[in-house]
């Protein structure tokens, strides 16, 4: 299993690259929807930090294989040689 801080510059482009991942599509409002959960993910959409940027706890408890484009977004990741990064500048909230 493997946990990941995502981190991105905006909502917009969050929801950019769930949508063309697979992790978030759009309800009948049109209003996009992330997919909480499957066999294979799990994430918590954290939202806005400090007014900036766009936080996203992903586990993988499967191995996919990251997304074309998605190392730009890890801020962090369980099999890293660093501890989780505990800060005011980083969310706190761990898998709510």
């Amino acid at each position: 299993m493997i946990d990941y801080i995502l981190k991105f510059p905006s909502k917009e482009i969050a929801v950019k690259f769930g949508m063309a991942n697979g992790f978030t599509s759009t309800d009948e409002n049109g209003e996009p929807q992330s997919s909480l959960a499957s066999h294979t993910h799990a994430l918590c959409v954290i939202g806005e930090h400090n007014g900036s940027d766009w936080w996203v706890l992903f586990r993988d408890p499967v191995g996919i294989p990251i997304p074309e484009g998605g190392e730009q977004f890890i801020f962090w990741t369980s099999t890293s040689d660093v501890s989780r990064p505990i800060s005011d500048d980083v969310p706190n909230i761990w898998w709510a």
